[in-house]
């Protein structure tokens, strides 16, 4: 579905996650958005109880300048509370709940090497507690995505694999201790905006490994399918079926749009990798 509104802040959603009972969201405009997705039959049509606010700083008011504002990626804390990562000044910073005043920020040794546009773009927590944070365009020597992964209180840079093509990672999410979803998107001009998905096997990462970990792209979009600059990735869990929704970054241009997409990952393609189990 594409989502319109009238109020002039909606729009540029850059992460994205299922909390429960709705949806939250984060924009690289520095606001919080909330919501809840309509279905009729298992079908998306729209959102209802749509919620807007802006991301406050540790001042209680929110960041005076675009780059300290510059939000990319949001989880849920296993903690408690929601944890947002920001580019451009790159840091992780925890809030209690959204809307609310932070309590603490983390700041990365590893990332001061990231460019200010190529940041924390996509984050996922596993239900081991393991911490994967994505720069969105820093590779390594061998052309893998670096990332961090923190696990037993320890971060170190990893390399995980990423469709060719010149495909960024944007979102990610855990599917179980293990096994991480991660959409990319590009934009390739005369070919306009592609996306991709990939199923990542951390299994080596979480062993000690800093590369090699198993992967299999499960989708890749491109025109004349309706998507535009993909940048939020959510999975929920219902009756037993595990569900995704895609929404674009639509950068506050009035030539782009804020696609909602809704997927269903089939239990039969959702952990089986190039042979791995």
């Amino acid at each position: 579905v594409l989502l319109r509104s009238a109020d002039p802040a909606f729009g540029a959603i850059s992460g994205l996650r299922w909390t429960g009972d709705g949806f939250v969201a984060v924009t690289d405009t520095g606001n919080w958005l909330a919501f809840r997705s309509e279905e009729r039959d298992g079908r998306l049509e729209g959102v209802a109880d749509v919620r807007l606010a802006p991301i406050l700083g540790p001042d209680g008011r929110p960041p005076s300048l675009k780059s300290a504002g510059d939000a990319e990626a949001v989880e849920i804390d296993p903690a408690g509370g929601l944890i947002v990562s920001y580019e451009q000044d790159h840091r992780l910073v925890h809030f209690p709940a959204m809307a609310s005043v932070p309590d603490r920020t983390e700041r990365l040794t590893a990332t001061m090497g990231w460019a200010p546009n190529s940041g924390g773009e996509a984050l996922a927590v596993l239900p081991g507690g393991a911490r994967l944070l994505f720069a969105e365009r820093a590779r390594r020597p061998d052309g893998s995505c670096e990332a961090l992964l923190t696990s037993d209180g320890e971060t170190r840079t990893i390399g995980l694999p990423c469709p060719g093509g010149d495909f960024s990672p944007t979102d990610a999410v855990a599917l179980d201790a293990s096994h991480v979803l991660v959409l990319h998107r590009r934009f390739t001009p005369p070919f306009g905006v592609g996306a991709a998905l990939t199923l990542i096997d951390l299994a080596p990462m979480l062993a000690g490994a800093d590369s090699g970990a198993p992967a299999r792209e499960l989708a890749r979009w491109r025109s004349p399918v309706v998507i535009d600059n993909m940048e939020g990735l959510a999975l929920r869990r219902d009756g037993g079926r595990t569900f995704l929704y895609l929404v674009s970054d639509d950068n506050m241009n009035p030539l782009q749009n804020t696609v909602l997409i809704k997927l269903e990952l089939l239990p039969a393609t959702s952990t089986r990798i190039a042979g791995h189990r």
